[in-house]
């Protein structure tokens, strides 16, 4: 009886461990790719303010947009109609995104013992953003003209979880969008007469 109470009691404390080995963290939320409150915003001696979306983003390999929540041609229409603000009596600012796209390659991996005993990174996210900005001003007949083009790259090691392989997604989106930011208000502040001071 004895015994058996302590195979019972030796069973209990294996199952146990068993329950406590199998609880796994929490995952963490995925990056927010764009915050409002990191991109100030710009008055743009406009009435309106257009957004095109000329991109069709595939669904298929390499291409991973599709997993970033909101889809990234979302992301970018937030994130102009937040900086691009019109505050003229005339006029109209063109945004026109020609490309959104976040792709997912393989990297060529070492052979050999050293490939077997290490954490390669075996994968490379890439974000592109290809876009222009047109602005038209009927008075006085001003127009410009900006071409953007940003993009952000970040690999991923072999070992990576799928809650990690989305972060990165997210992130490498994140970093282009910073890019084309700061290329976007360069290229206006060449432009005279369209940041309202």
């Amino acid at each position: 009886m004895f015994r058996s109470r302590v195979i019972s009691g030796l069973v209990l404390i294996f199952v146990g461990g068993l329950f406590a080995a199998c609880k796994t963290a929490p995952d963490t939320p995925p990056v927010k790719v764009f915050q409002s409150d990191a991109y100030q915003p710009l008055a743009i001696s406009a009435r309106r303010l257009e957004i095109i979306d000329n991109w069709q983003m595939p669904v298929a390999a390499p291409y991973v947009g599709h997993r970033i929540d909101p889809l990234p041609s979302n992301i970018l229409a937030d994130w102009a109609s937040h900086v691009l603000r019109p505050a003229g009596g005339s006029g109209e600012i063109v945004f026109d995104m020609r490309r959104v796209a976040v792709t997912m390659t393989d990297l060529p991996q070492k052979v050999g013992i050293d490939g077997l005993f290490t954490d390669q990174q075996s994968r490379k996210v890439t974000a592109e953003i290809n876009a222009k900005i047109m602005w038209l001003q009927p008075v006085g007949g001003t127009q410009a003209l900006a071409d953007l083009s940003a993009s952000h790259s970040i690999t991923v090691r072999e070992s990576a979880t799928a809650s990690e392989v989305s972060k990165t997604i997210n992130e490498s989106l994140q970093g282009a969008l910073v890019r084309l930011d700061s290329q976007m208000r360069r290229e206006l502040a060449r432009v005279d007469r369209i940041i309202l001071r």
